[in-house]
């Protein structure tokens, strides 16, 4: 009998597209970014740099997780790792003007919550046609092991109540809610250490 449980592999940078195009093809229909980028095109445009940016430092770590096939990716920041926003403010010109002031708010909100010694997972996806057969359950436990090995804990940012379930069957605990102006509820969420 053949196993059907999706394949978790560590990616490198050679595979960096593919692990972009599924991030934003899993991201395409998430509330909180499209709340931040509601046009289609600057969406697409934006999200291109934040991931160069945000997965700069996986890639350097070695902390990609992917399914074997791609369809489905994470990307994790390593405790202590400052990320450098300055980087995004191109893509400010693209949120709504009546919207931005909102929008950074928001992830300065974000960052209150956001411990300096815990591993991060900044981004994690499945593409949609292939939702819903374990991919990101198993992206998740990959890193989580790793993690676990290191006696280490880890935190998120949940941005639904769907995405928020299943980040709580895996340990992580809610520990606080953000909501600023029209923008969609978010948790952070944090994963204490395992002894």
């Amino acid at each position: 009998m053949e196993n059907k449980y999706p394949k978790i592999i560590k990616t490198d940078e050679k595979n960096k597209d593919q692990v972009k195009a599924v991030l934003k093809l899993g991201f395409s229909s998430d509330a909180l970014l499209r709340w931040v980028f509601p046009d289609a095109n600057s969406f697409l445009n934006s999200f291109d740099l934040w991931m160069e940016e945000f997965s700069r430092k996986s890639f350097e770590t070695d902390i990609v997780f992917s399914e074997e096939n791609f369809y489905g990716t994470s990307l994790w920041h390593p405790p202590g790792f400052e990320f450098d926003e300055s980087v995004l403010y191109p893509t400010f010109e693209s949120i709504p003007e009546d919207r931005l002031e909102n929008v950074i708010k928001f992830f300065e909100v974000f960052s209150e919550y956001h411990p300096d010694d815990a591993w991060y997972l900044a981004f994690i996806a499945v593409d949609p046609s292939k939702q819903g057969l374990g991919i990101g359950s198993f992206l998740l436990k990959e890193a989580l092991k790793m993690i676990d090995e290191k006696k280490e804990k880890a935190y998120l940012e949940a941005s639904s109540l769907r995405n928020k379930s299943l980040y709580e069957r895996y340990g992580f605990e809610c520990i606080g809610e953000v909501k600023i102006g029209d923008s969609p509820k978010a948790f952070p969420m944090i994963r204490e250490a395992k002894k």
